[in-house]
């Protein structure tokens, strides 16, 4: 099942003066205004304050009542989305915002159902934002996912193409250091969404093409690189599929880690009939991550019905990590280079400047101390979330393991089986050192570089790693 959550901060500096200008105002309106409109005025106030968090329950009361969103109501609310993400209108059901079709409420209610697998409402809704709106690029990465989840591959990647397109667009039409990278990130998400489309009906080569676009200073780089050596594998270029799941053994990567690259390996070699080769892979994986699931493991058990501890650790000294467990260092630099998980902590700290400049506010009144509880209710809200993802992320990667033992396992008989039918000869076995490693043995296209390792920068390479073993299949079946 795929879980998405569309969520985008953006915080700019706080002017001081103008945040307590507002907030006094917000003060006046709850003291005196007793129209129908009252919390939709406080909120709008917050809202020109900077305090946004302070405004989600107030937009809520308002919705809550009343059905109609005039223009400036729908322009706060957007504003919402795009400095608190989806929190904005957390607290009401979903027949309730069924009541609006604003683009901003669209993108709430339609991931909400997503998330619920409710799928054809979900695309639904969704389908409402126009094509021209600034979320409309969400819209297509999220509906074309539905697709592909239906296995409407065209219609699919379609939607990743628009969503590519538009977020291209945005990124390069945006001032915003912050927006820029959020439209980068959607962009990219929607065109590795679409070569995984084209890995799915079996045209590797035209995914590789397609995951070539993805720049090696993305956060997403390291991720796709899997991805690449599986197409490799399919095409039956295995050389390239070992060079690929290699680039993780780089020092510059040494803060990603990927049972499945290790299988992905021992199967490489096992194609090309090296049976000592895959053997050695297999039992690497069972020596390096067998040890490390099961500290994990524990600290899970110890911990798991807390809702702050591993948000504590996050924050911990690095000492503090490795002594705990040298592993939790590397999970912890991983999970915090995920671009959600980022959005999550800049609400975090965001949510917790907007409070202290609330603290900061002279003649405490009951509505500055209401305002100071619903904001230390949404840090809390906010901390237990980055907590459980955390939580998830590690029990993710445990169950990671497991899943992949079984794999080596079986693999690990059949390589066995291997040698003891005798197919590893004398002979062979002196071939092999004779063979061992020529670039007559590495295939490439016209985008693919060679490098020969004489006066460049090893890193300049990475992705580019090609293995030049020479296949013995053929050698064993003649013999």
């Amino acid at each position: 099942m795929h879980k998405l959550i569309i969520i985008f901060s953006i915080f700019s500096f706080i002017n001081v003066r103008e945040a307590y200008a507002s907030a006094k105002e917000a003060f006046e309106i709850y003291q005196s205004d007793n129209s129908n409109e009252k919390n939709k005025k406080i909120a709008h106030e917050l809202i020109e304050g900077q305090f946004y968090f302070s405004a989600i329950p107030f937009i809520n009361m308002y919705l809550e009542k009343n059905n109609k969103i005039d223009q400036e109501l729908e322009s706060d609310i957007e504003t919402l989305v795009l400095k608190t993400g989806t929190m904005a209108v957390l607290n009401l059901d979903e027949k309730k915002l069924e009541n609006f079709s604003i683009p901003s409420i669209s993108l709430i209610l339609g991931t909400r159902l997503f998330n619920k697998e409710n799928y054809k409402k979900a695309f639904e809704i969704l389908s409402k934002i126009p094509e021209t709106h600034k979320f409309s690029a969400e819209a297509n990465l999220i509906n074309g996912t539905i697709k592909n989840l239906e296995r409407s591959q065209i219609e699919a990647a379609q939607l990743y193409e628009n969503c590519a397109r538009k977020s291209d667009k945005l990124e390069k039409n945006s001032s915003n250091e912050k927006l820029k990278r959020y439209y980068n990130y959607i962009k990219e998400t929607c065109i590795i969404r679409k070569a995984r489309v084209k890995i799915e009906d079996k045209k590797y080569a035209e995914a590789l093409e397609i995951y070539d676009l993805i720049d090696k200073r993305s956060y997403k780089w390291p991720y796709i690189l899997l991805d690449k050596a599986w197409a490799n594998y399919y095409l039956k270029d295995y050389n390239r599929s070992i060079g690929l799941t290699m680039t993780y053994k780089s020092p510059l990567l040494e803060s990603y880690f990927f049972p499945e690259a290790e299988v992905l390996m021992a199967l490489s070699y096992y194609s090309l009939c090296l049976w000592d080769d895959a053997l050695k892979v297999v039992d690497h994986f069972y020596e390096y991550y067998q040890p490390k699931a099961e500290s994990l493991k524990e600290i899970l058990g110890q911990n798991k019905k807390s809702d702050t501890y591993f948000l504590d650790l996050y924050y911990a000294e690095t000492k503090t990590r490795e002594e705990l467990n040298p592993f939790i260092r590397n999970l912890i630099t991983q999970t915090r280079k995920q671009i959600k998980f980022n959005l999550d902590l800049s609400s975090l700290k965001a949510s917790k400047e907007e409070l202290n400049l609330l603290k900061k506010l002279k003649n405490k009144n009951e509505f500055t101390k209401k305002l100071e509880k619903n904001l230390e209710n949404t840090i809390g809200f906010i901390s237990k979330k980055i907590n459980t993802y955390i939580k998830k992320e590690i029990f993710s990667f445990i169950n990671e393991i497991h899943k992949h033992s079984y794999s080596m396992f079986n693999l690990k008989l059949e390589l066995f089986s291997k040698k003891r039918d005798d197919i590893y000869s004398t002979r062979s076995n002196e071939e092999i050192k004779r063979a061992r490693g020529s670039e007559n043995n590495i295939t490439r296209n016209s985008k693919q570089y060679f490098f020969d390792f004489n006066g460049s920068f090893w890193a300049d390479e990475l992705g580019d790693y090609s293995f030049g073993l020479q296949s013995k299949c053929e050698l064993l079946k003649s013999e």
